[in-house]
């Protein structure tokens, strides 16, 4: 035994020295230890098929690689937001003690790999408490290093859920005849909500049900692009009845079911050699706008096991062909950057004007994704005038999962938004119209 783990320790040893070789070798050209943070994923409890909606006292899980010769003094920042995802401001929303991470986790890459040195994969609130979410509602968090803790590495975003109030959620299937086919299959949403008397309440934290305006439908993992029901919007597809009783009623009437999200599939070694571009086998995508896809995993990723070379990046040409260029830009999004369209992940368009190309260094595994139109706005940088069905189809057959976010607007502590119920439920699917009426919700 004494032979055999000193044979062991060795090994360690040499396999340590082989990925900062490696890791010398891949990034050299990042000079004063300049550092990368890739593969950016956070999601539900430990199950990355689950959207980063958790209740209270569940855990989030941030999991990410990094490209270094050395392991960077990396720090997770914690702030909570509005429901606009706007930071509070109030030390007593933020307690400062406690949403800074102390230290997080991180192991060393794989034999084998190269695009990286380093994973981290870490679970929060931790079990030391150094990390808490005392109220429900919108987080933000960013990586930043300690000694330069105002450059931020990469952010992200996730939800916390109290189930102080009930709430149920309908999906229908309804034409909405203002829209031309494929255009007008829509899903009518319906969520009741059913707040408690405020005597049978705690007095701290107590809920004033005037103060329920508004809820958030997010579809699958979308939270960067959430449908909203607000007593004071002006959208004619929104309602709020009953709103000055304890039990309310929101509906939209117009939340396209979309198309079933393509699937990247770059898990095999055989298809797929480590240290080769990637130029996918099924060739460049087409535009499935009168196309209904194959069944997705709502939004998630699943990625190959991490041990040996089947942990590595990849570099991959994701391909785009159309008969003629689009009147405004085409952007990528999926389960590798957060269903966030960015500037970032905007197509190229070749000289002849019909093939879209990007460049994306992605870890195997599978993903869904699709193609955003848009456009750059100048003032601000984001992705204006999203469109998301115009390459990729409508369709009543498109399963979705919705989960519908209660707001509560609590005036404590100068003011903040909680969210005090959730309700989950999945679309119909079928090519008819159901059978209840609006009215009959």
């Amino acid at each position: 035994m004494a032979g055999t783990n000193a044979s062991q320790d060795n090994g360690d040893v040499m396999k340590r020295l082989l990925i900062l070789l490696l890791a010398g070798c891949s990034f050299c050209a990042a000079q004063n230890n300049a550092f990368e943070i890739l593969g950016l994923r956070v999601y539900a409890f430990n199950d990355e098929y689950l959207p980063p909606i958790v209740a209270m006292g569940q855990k989030i899980t941030i999991e990410f690689d990094v490209a270094a010769v050395h392991p960077p003094d990396l720090q997770i920042l914690f702030v909570h937001a509005s429901k606009d995802w706007v930071p509070d401001d109030s030390p007593f929303v933020n307690d400062q003690s406690h949403n800074k991470s102390q230290q997080i986790q991180f192991g060393l890459a794989p034999v084998g790999v190269h695009q990286y040195s380093y994973h981290y994969k870490n679970f929060f609130p931790d079990d030391r408490g150094a990390i808490r979410f005392p109220f429900s509602g919108n987080y933000l968090f960013t990586i930043v290093e300690k000694e330069s803790s105002g450059v931020v590495l990469a952010e992200g975003r996730f939800i916390v859920v109290e189930n102080s109030v009930e709430a149920s959620l309908r999906v229908d299937n309804k034409f909405y005849s203002e829209q031309p086919s494929p255009l007008n299959q829509m899903h009518y949403i319906t969520i009741n909500v059913n707040v408690p008397a405020e005597e049978s309440q705690p007095v701290e934290g107590r809920i004033f049900h005037p103060n329920v305006k508004t809820v958030d439908i997010i579809r699958n993992w979308e939270l960067y692009n959430p449908y909203r029901i607000d007593v004071e919007d002006k959208n004619p597809d929104t309602f709020v009845e009953e709103f000055y009783r304890p039990n309310k009623r929101f509906k939209i009437r117009n939340v396209p079911p979309g198309n079933e999200y393509r699937r990247l599939d770059i898990g095999s070694v055989r298809f797929y050699p480590n240290g080769l571009p990637v130029r996918l086998k099924e060739g460049a995508d087409l535009s499935r706008y009168q196309w209904q896809g194959k069944i997705d995993a709502n939004g998630a990723a699943k990625l190959a096991p991490f041990i040996g070379v089947n942990s590595d990046y990849l570099d991959v040409t994701l391909r785009l062909e159309l008969p003629a260029p689009n009147e405004k830009s085409i952007f990528l999004v999926g389960a590798f950057n957060q269903w966030q369209p960015t500037t970032g992940h905007r197509m190229e368009l070749d000289s002849l004007g019909k093939l879209y190309t990007l460049h994306k260094w992605i870890r195997r595994g599978v993903y869904d994704y699709q193609y955003v139109v848009g456009s750059v706005d100048p003032a601000m940088g984001d992705v204006a005038d999203q469109d998301w069905l115009a390459l990729e189809g409508n369709d009543w057959r498109t399963i979705n999962r919705y989960t519908a976010l209660v707001y509560y607007h609590d005036e404590r502590f100068g003011g903040f938004d909680r969210v005090v119920g959730s309700a989950i439920a999945k679309s119909p699917g079928g090519t008819d119209e159901t059978k209840a009426t609006l009215n009959e919700q």
